[in-house]
Formats: C-alpha cells, structure tokens, sequence
C-alpha cells in the first residue's frame, strides 16, 4: 500500500513513530507477509540441500504486534537534564530513544514509561550513566502474562535509596496494572538488566502465565519464551514430530525447561539439561507448580552430558527421543558427536539460526533423515526466525 502524497508515510503504514531510531524493530516498514515469505525463503534455501522429505509453509505469530511477554527498558540521558527511558538508539549502546509507546509488549507500555519517568522527576533520581558509571536509575523490566493478564515490574538500579511506595503510586495514579513490584540492585559494570533482589514492593515477586493447559510460574530472572502464543505453536509442533509414547524426552538446552514440561505428557519421563542453574532452578520449580514428578532437571553443559557414560547409556535407550533447542552457534561439537556415535531412533531440533541449522544438518545426514522442516515466526518485525526439523535414524 503506497500512501497519499499528503499522508504521512508512518501513519499510512501503521508504523510505529519510533521506527528507524528505536533498535526494538528492524522490517516494520514491511508488510507483514512480505517479512514472513523473506524468511521461509531463507530457511527453505539453506534446508533444501539436506533434502527434507517436507517443508512446510512458515507459521505466522499469532499476534504480529504486542506479542513481547518481556521488555527491558533503559535509562539514559544527559546530566542535569530530564531523564530518558526507553530502548537503545540503533547501532548506539550509550544513547537511548526516549519512547512514548513500544508496540512489542503491549498499548500499556507508553502510559507506564510515562508515570515510571514522571516520577524519576519529582524524587530528582539521576540516572546510570555507562561511561562515567555515576547515576542510580538503571533499568525497568516488565514481564506480562499474556494468557493470565499479570503484570511485573522490576525496577533495577545502581547502590542507593529507592522510594518505592512513590513509584507504585505513580503507577497507581496512570491507571497502569502491577501485580508484583520488585527492585533489584546492580552494583557492577557490566550493563545487564538483573541484579540483586533488594526489596518486594508489591506481590509475590513472581507472576502466572499459561502454556496450553500448563501454568508456568515466571520470576523476575526467569527463563521463558518471550512470545508466549507462538510458544504454544511452537512447542504443539516439536510434540506433534516427537509423537507419544516415549519412554524418555531428552529435553538438551532446556532452558527453563518449558518444552519438556510442555511435552510431559507424552513420555513416561522428561530429563532436561541446562547449563544455567538459575533457569534449572525455574524448570524444577514450575515442574512442582505442575506436578510433573516424572520430570527431572540436572544443571549440567550439554557438552558434559553428551560425554558422560552414564548418560550415555540412558541417551541409547530404544524408547528414548530428544529435542534440542541450542544457542545461536548451534549444537556443541560434542553434542553432535553423541548423536553420530550414539544415534537416538527420532529427535526434534529447534534451531533459532538458519545457518549454524544448515551447518549441522551437514554433519548429521550420513545418519538421520530430515523428515519435516517447518519456519516459525517467533519475533515479527525482526530479521529472526525460528525453525523445527524432524530428524528420524535413517
């Protein structure tokens, strides 16, 4: 659609006002079927010499806006000047695009930004600064229950005093929800969005969101998928290509162990592995929120296990099958040889980067065959694209 001479191009486009500065968003300038066919075009040409028995067509996110469950919001500005809140200009870590509205987490988000910068201006709080490392005011994280309605905001600073009860009001005031209230003290350099856990303001500290029937209990450090509704998509696929029945689901780079306890109906038990222990933390913990007592999480490297006799012997189990779902640089090298030396009869790869997917297909087809490849878009208005391969013993 070309807009009209007189008509503002942004409007005509339904694009957010931020585009261009705002590092959030990269293609929302483009139809939205225009992005989801560039990246099924990506995916089926780096697949396509592996030869999948099938592809399918790229599952759009069920929500194209507004689909963010989380968002880190930073502090900046000049000093002695009104203090700036919203998310890193592009391609400039240090200087931040003060925003009026984030179209990814949700309409609420600019009247919280506001009452949250409001009142950094009535208590005269300065913000961090990265370069001098002088300031207080940090970040704010907000995560939202999008299938429950809950809200957390987490509020992180440098060493200080914090009013809280004056931020709460302010929120209050704007009419913006808070179902839990935390703060969280950052007293380093490195420039990350967690810290500490100083004080609960509000709440359990915690809030609820829902993956199908699964309640997931969410933290302010929690690892969880961060578009909840494709989530759903996306996990209903990996269990739809594993199938029912398993003895074993080897959940490897668990994370929070969402899939696993997404999928733990369908084996007679779920072992997830995780490096970070504060996300195996998150897995054991929704496992008892859920009951899933079959379901066990050890805080181990991938690489660990896949070299472990122990494991080993249990990884070549014949009721045993395993979805992987890696970083970006894709499986660990170790990893991808415990799948050649010690085949699994079905696994499910979930690949969040074409390429390193492309580059380990290569090394895994003399064994397996790539039943099903199938895009999902997880991060619309993103160069990012998510894809699920069946992988079946030739």
């Amino acid at each position: 659609m070309k807009p009209r001479p007189d008509t503002c191009y942004h409007c005509a486009m339904n694009i957010c006002p931020h585009f261009g500065a705002c590092g959030g968003c990269a293609t929302q300038d483009q139809a939205y079927d225009r992005q989801l066919a560039h990246k099924e075009t990506l995916v089926r040409t780096l697949t396509a010499p592996h030869a999948p028995e099938e592809f399918r067509p790229i599952v759009p996110s069920p929500d194209v806006f507004y689909y963010r469950n989380k968002m880190e919001f930073a502090f900046g500005g000049l000093k002695d000047a009104p203090p700036l809140l919203g998310l890193r200009q592009k391609g400039k870590f240090d200087r931040i695009v003060d925003l009026s509205e984030c179209r990814l987490l949700s309409p609420e988000a600019g009247a919280l930004l506001a009452a949250v910068r409001g009142w950094a201006v009535a208590e005269k709080l300065p913000t961090y600064h990265l370069k001098s490392h002088k300031g207080l005011l940090r970040y704010v994280v907000v995560r939202e229950g999008k299938n429950t309605g809950e809200r957390m905001v987490a509020l992180v600073t440098a060493e200080g005093e914090i009013p809280g009860e004056s931020l709460l009001a302010a929120l209050d005031a704007a009419g913006v929800r808070v179902d839990t209230a935390v703060w969280m003290v950052n007293a380093g350099l490195s420039d990350v969005a967690y810290g500490e856990a100083r004080a609960l303001w509000r709440g359990k500290g915690t809030i609820d969101d829902r993956l199908g029937d699964k309640t997931f209990r969410v933290s302010p450090r929690s690892f969880f998928q961060s578009n909840t509704r494709g989530a759903e998509k996306l996990y209903g696929l990996v269990g739809e290509f594993l199938g029912e029945g398993a003895d074993t689901l080897f959940d490897v780079y668990c994370g929070g162990g969402a899939i696993g306890l997404f999928l733990a109906d369908r084996a007679k038990r779920v072992v997830g592995i995780e490096s970070n222990p504060a996300a195996v933390d998150d897995a054991r913990e929704n496992a008892v929120v859920q009951g899933a007592r079959h379901a066990v999480f050890h805080a181990l490297d991938a690489a660990t296990f896949a070299k472990d006799p122990a494991w080993v012997a249990q990884w070549t189990d014949p009721g045993a099958v395993a979805v992987m779902d890696p970083p970006r640089p894709g499986l660990q090298p170790d990893v991808r040889r415990l799948l050649l030396e010690h085949p699994v009869r079905r696994w499910v790869y979930v690949s969040c980067n074409p390429e390193a997917l492309a580059r380990d297909l290569s090394d895994l087809q003399p064994l397996y065959a790539v039943k099903t490849v199938q895009p999902v878009d997880m991060f619309p208005h993103t160069p990012h694209v998510e894809t699920v391969v069946r992988l079946d013993l030739k």
